[in-house]
């Protein structure tokens, strides 16, 4: 008699035992298909706590592969070490070592009591069913379907080069795909669109940003092809369990010497094939119904930029969708390019953990593809993306005016650069992109003619990130500025000693050049042609007046170290020349009975008046570096620029920072229009101005009062030694 059997008794009918236990056998087998209309697994609680030499195992409800309800009201306990038991199960591997802790059925029979009356046999037997805990070597293994084997996993999607053209064959992944859906004599998609997808290539003359985009679609097409086979492998799974009965609870292992409850590895809930459906949103007819939908959506969609019409046409209107999509063909989908390189774990995003609970309905990835290429996503602040793909082979500047006019008309704050084919590895974070958000920075390539040829952008979650780490850079390059200013101020007083130096030793040169002078007189009219020499220390004579002339101004000279300080070796020259001329001095006094002497001494006293001439130009022509230097005004203005660009893309909704942000925006316009004058006293102004705007963008960002309190007193003491 089979489980499907059940006796009906009649009156007057002669009832044996085996005619009750046909009755009690039905009712049990009824049980188990409710059982298995549920799931299979852990259903609730059974969780494992290890404390001193036991392991306790907390009361729950699991349901076996069978349907048998497995309650466990009060809570098990395992000793430590555990007992290897005799039994075996297909789910359960060996190699990995420990001990899976199985939760299985027991039926107990209670002792009968003695039957005292005349003529009777027996009472009937008391079963008890109930469970019992298991400790057996090995750790649960296997998956929950064959969907890891699909061929589809066994291809790479195509990866992108800055410059957005292929890394790899799109002909080969397109085939693929295509072979996949085809499904031998079962299309798992309508044959036109698998035709059409087999219509698609990359041709060698296609536009960078083109190529871009059929690398991203054909990409999303495999994802979704692959979302729909994993769903019609969990479809597949059977309700009629054959294995060995049993519920893994967990895996027992020593990590350092201590027993470990490892519940991951255990038997999660797995729903039944019904309840899937109904999550779904399938039919009876076609459970998978909405994944097919979406599949064949996408490759339906597809519409790769084309090059504009002949003379330049009109530029496309903007196209603005909310939630993350842009416009294909009339409909929002998501086309998101792919990086320079695919994670070997790519895979992984599709194939569902067997320790895992089923979730229903499964996740889809073709529609967030930069999980599986583990990049920043886009509509990170959630204020939509706009497609760019269809500006491709328009001028550039003509398509940079259109997009910010349309991102001011949202409140937004735009970000668009334009950089010529070839530097786009120069920009930190660039991703080429067919769309963008508006809190993102979009870059626009452009060839020799200005024309668009390729799109990207630089994430706005990068940028935000990159906030946290620039605001200690601003007090850095204020503190690399107050030991800048401290540095010169050593400068100045090292040159100030020198000068005084230097004049010290002038005046000597005076007196013995006075001197000279009248020796040189006394041949007047002799045998003697002095003119080229009489010339020659007249001039010098009346450089050293000259030079004496400029006493007020090698007085400040402390102040003036910009070009000073870069002619430190040829001020020292001086210096030494002048010390040497010095040391020369007796015999050059006694020039009129040694000539010949004088005549030696004519090299060194040209050098000395190329060196007052020199130092003439220095001072004359040299440039006043009082203040910040234009290298230091530069260096501050590029940290700015970071700066404010970061917070550019959070003042979209915070009115305040967006007009502090706009006023750091002016006054670092200033500043590198003070930077151009090379006028440290002017630079230094717009510096002070600079960093007092950033410092209250700063403090209104939300980045934290103690940003806002530190700048503030870096501002003050580079104040005082500027001011």
């Amino acid at each position: 008699m089979s489980d499907n059997q059940y006796p009906v008794f009649a009156s007057g009918q002669t009832l044996t035992a085996a005619d009750l236990n046909l009755l009690r056998a039905h009712e049990h087998h009824r049980d188990r298909l409710v059982g298995r209309t549920v799931g299979f697994g852990v259903n609730v609680g059974l969780g494992g706590v290890v404390s001193g030499s036991a392991l306790t195992i907390q009361p729950g409800l699991a349901i076996d592969q069978t349907g048998e309800p497995l309650p466990m009201p009060a809570a098990g306990s395992v000793p430590l070490p555990p007992a290897a038991m005799t039994p075996s199960y297909d789910f359960i591997s060996t190699a990995p070592g420990g001990f899976s802790v199985v939760l299985e059925a027991s039926d107990t029979v209670e002792p009968v009591p003695d039957c005292g009356e005349a003529g009777c046999a027996d009472h009937a037997e008391l079963h008890i069913r109930g469970v019992v805990l298991r400790t057996v070597a090995g750790r649960v293994s296997g998956t929950r379907m064959d969907f890891p084997a699909d061929p589809l996993l066994s291809v790479q999607p195509l990866a992108l080069n800055l410059d957005s053209t292929p890394v790899n064959s799109y002909n080969t992944l397109r085939d693929a795909i295509a072979t996949r859906l085809t499904n031998g004599a079962s299309p798992l998609v309508a044959t036109a669109l698998i035709a059409r997808l087999q219509a698609t290539s990359i041709a060698s003359a296609d536009l960078a940003g083109a190529k871009g985009y059929k690398a991203g679609w054909l990409n999303m097409v495999l994802f979704a092809t692959l979302d729909l086979l994993r769903v019609e492998a969990l479809l597949r799974l059977s309700g009629d369990r054959t294995t060995s009965p049993g519920v893994v609870l967990g895996w027992l292992s020593q990590v350092g010497g201590d027993w470990v409850f490892d519940c991951r590895y255990r038997h999660a809930w797995e729903p039944p094939r019904g309840l899937t459906e109904a999550f779904l949103g399938g039919t009876c007819t076609d459970p998978a119904g909405r994944y097919r939908s979406e599949l064949e959506a996408l490759l339906a969609g597809y519409a790769p930029p084309e090059p504009p019409p002949s003379g330049g046409g009109t530029l496309p209107p903007v196209r603005f969708c909310p939630e993350g999509s842009i416009l294909i063909g009339g409909k929002c989908i998501h086309v998101y390019m792919p990086p320079r390189e695919i994670p070997d774990r790519w895979r992984n995003v599709f194939i569902d953990d067997p320790l895992a609970p089923v979730w229903n309905p499964p996740d889809t990835h073709w529609d967030t593809p930069w999980v599986v290429y583990d990049t920043e996503g886009w509509n990170h602040f959630a204020d939509g993306v706009i497609g760019v793909s269809g500006y491709v082979g328009y001028p550039g500047d003509a398509v940079k005016g259109l997009l910010v006019t349309e991102i001011e008309s949202r409140r937004g704050v735009a970000d668009i650069k334009i950089i010529n084919t070839g530097e786009e590895g120069r920009i930190a974070g660039y991703l080429p992109a067919g769309g963008f958000s508006p809190s993102d920075t979009l870059v626009l390539t452009v060839n020799s003619a200005g024309t668009v040829v390729a799109t990207g952008r630089v994430a706005a979650v990068r940028n935000t990130r990159d906030v946290g780490s620039a605001l200690p850079a601003a007090l850095g390059a204020v503190a690399e500025a107050k030991a800048a200013a401290n540095e010169l101020r050593a400068i100045g007083n090292t040159v100030e000693t020198r000068f005084a130096t230097l004049q010290t030793g002038l005046d000597g040169l005076g007196t013995n050049l006075g001197q000279l002078r009248t020796d040189f007189n006394a041949y007047k009219g002799g045998a003697f042609d002095q003119g080229g020499f009489g010339a020659r220390i007249g001039t010098v004579e009346s450089k050293y007046d000259e030079f004496s002339g400029h006493g007020e101004r090698i007085a400040t000279m402390e102040s003036r170290l910009g070009e000073v300080a870069g002619h430190g070796e040829r001020i020292a020259g001086v210096e030494s020349t002048v010390k040497e001329v010095s040391k020369h001095g007796e015999r050059i006094s006694g020039v009129e009975s040694k000539v010949n002497e004088v005549s030696k001494h004519a090299e060194r006293i040209a050098s000395v008046e190329a060196k007052v001439q020199l130092l003439e130009k220095i001072q004359v022509g040299g440039k006043s570096i009082a203040g910040v230097s234009a290298t230091v005004g530069k260096g501050i203005a590029d940290f700015t620029e970071a700066t404010i660009v970061a917070m550019r893309q959070l003042s979209a909704t915070n009115r305040d920072l967006r007009e502090r942000t706009a006023a750091a925006e002016r006054s670092q316009a200033r500043l590198s229009a003070a930077i151009a004058t090379d006028n440290p006293q002017v630079i230094s102004a717009a510096t002070l101005e600079l960093l007092g705007t950033v410092s209250e963008m700063v403090k209104v960002s939300g980045a934290g009062a103690e940003f806002g309190e530190r700048l503030d007193a870096q501002l003050r003491q580079l104040s005082g030694l500027l001011g």
